[in-house]
């Protein structure tokens, strides 16, 4: 604050405020301090495009490793979130599902480039997951997030944004 009433200072001089112009100083830094909150908001919270199916009440899940998804912690993240849920999750190479899954996830994610507000420097982020449950051979629950134009959650992280595809599609199992 003190460095924009500066400037506010230096962009009329020397002459007084009258009231109306520090009125009209006020609301255009509160209107800055808002938008700059709603970005911080928005960029911390994530929610599904869509859900099909029930959640899920599972113990373990065997994840099958998608080699054409680049993000690097995508994996690690989706078991940390299957673990907040009570999940114990196993990653397996496609073809080689271990013996005794209770039941399989299977994803695919996009990632996009794109630049914060106010910044000239692209970011990568997941503009795309989808994830699919699936026991004995039927599907469960799947679900997915989608960015929709500039939808502000879209630099979201990759666990805000797991974190709550999980919540939708599994039962949270008790400590």
């Amino acid at each position: 604050m003190p460095g924009r009433f500066s400037l506010a200072l230096t962009l009329l001089g020397a002459s007084a405020l009258t009231g109306c112009t520090w009125t009209l100083i006020t609301a255009a830094d509160a209107a800055g301090s808002l938008v700059q909150a709603g970005f911080s908001v928005a960029s911390n919270y994530s929610s599904p495009t869509s859900v099909t199916g029930e959640p899920a009440a599972l113990q373990s899940v065997c994840i099958e490793l998608n080699q054409t998804v680049a993000t690097g912690d995508f994996v690690p993240n989706l078991q940390v979130s299957l673990q907040r849920r009570g999940v114990n999750s196993t990653v397996y190479n496609p073809g080689t599902s271990p013996p005794g899954c209770e039941a399989m996830l299977v994803y695919a994610a996009t990632t996009s480039w794109d630049k914060h507000a106010f910044s000239s420097n692209p970011v990568s982020y997941l503009s795309a997951i989808d994830l699919t449950l699936v026991r004995r051979g039927q599907i469960l629950v799947t679900a997915r997030y989608e960015t929709n134009g500039l939808s502000m959650d879209r630099f979201a992280s990759a666990r805000q944004k797991l974190d709550a595809l999980v919540e939708r599609m599994v039962v949270a199992q008790a400590p």
